[in-house]
């Protein structure tokens, strides 16, 4: 037989994969924005 699955589980599962994406997100947005500051840093 097949374990039950446990809803609690899958529920933490899933809110862990949603703040490692949004934690991804939230960086590629800082280093965009760093580029940004940067280059208008630079271009001066």
């Amino acid at each position: 037989m097949t374990p039950a699955h446990e809803p609690r589980s899958d529920i933490d599962a899933r809110r862990r994969r949603a703040r490692r994406t949004a934690a991804w997100i939230a960086a590629v947005a800082v280093g965009i924005y760093v580029v940004f500051i940067l280059s208008g840093v630079v271009a001066q």
